[in-house]
């Protein structure tokens, strides 16, 4: 099984762009983190 992500953006109340164009595969057994700041909007 996998998980294939492409060309995805978000913007935090339409105003501050958290991410832009973003693409990547996960395979059966791998792990993603997403790391940033207090506040920067990864929840």
């Amino acid at each position: 099984m996998m998980l294939e992500v492409k060309d995805i953006s978000y913007a935090y109340d339409n105003e501050r762009t958290i991410f832009s164009n973003i693409e990547f595969t996960l395979n059966k057994g791998e792990i993603l983190t997403i790391l940033g700041p207090n506040g920067s909007g990864k929840t």
